[in-house]
């Protein structure tokens, strides 16, 4: 991705937590899999360019998708590692169809190369 330089910091929380920063910073009143907070943009970017910013996931919510899934914990964690970095670098499945495309063949990509096949989290795609 470019970044062999970078440095980021990613937090796991349980449901409460994550409500209460869901709360805090989107306005969102329930907990969520995950939330990036990029460093890259805004006023401050300049600051410590080698800081990508944080990823949260809550590990709660990990534990249901992977028992509602059928997908070993691990694997979901990846996935939600790989979609929270992906947002800290500026993509965004959210924007348009083109956007979602190209979030989800990098999100492919990056999960081939820790060893999971794209085609497992297909239910993840399809709820995106």
């Amino acid at each position: 991705m470019g970044y062999t330089e970078s440095e980021l910091s990613v937090l796991i929380v349980d449901d409460g937590e994550m409500a209460r920063l869901n709360q805090q910073y989107r306005q969102i009143d329930h907990t969520t899999d995950v939330l990036s907070f990029p460093m890259l943009e805004g006023e401050f970017s300049d600051i410590a360019p080698e800081m990508l910013g944080d990823v949260v996931i809550s590990v709660e919510t990990a534990k249901a998708i992977s028992e509602e899934t059928g997908t070993a914990l691990e694997s979901v964690l990846d996935l939600l590692l790989v979609h929270g970095i992906l947002h800290l670098l500026g993509l965004d499945h959210n924007v348009g169809p083109a956007e979602a495309r190209e979030m989800k063949l990098k999100t492919e990509e990056l999960l081939e190369m820790l060893g999971h096949c794209g085609e497992q989290f297909e239910w993840f795609f399809d709820a995106n």
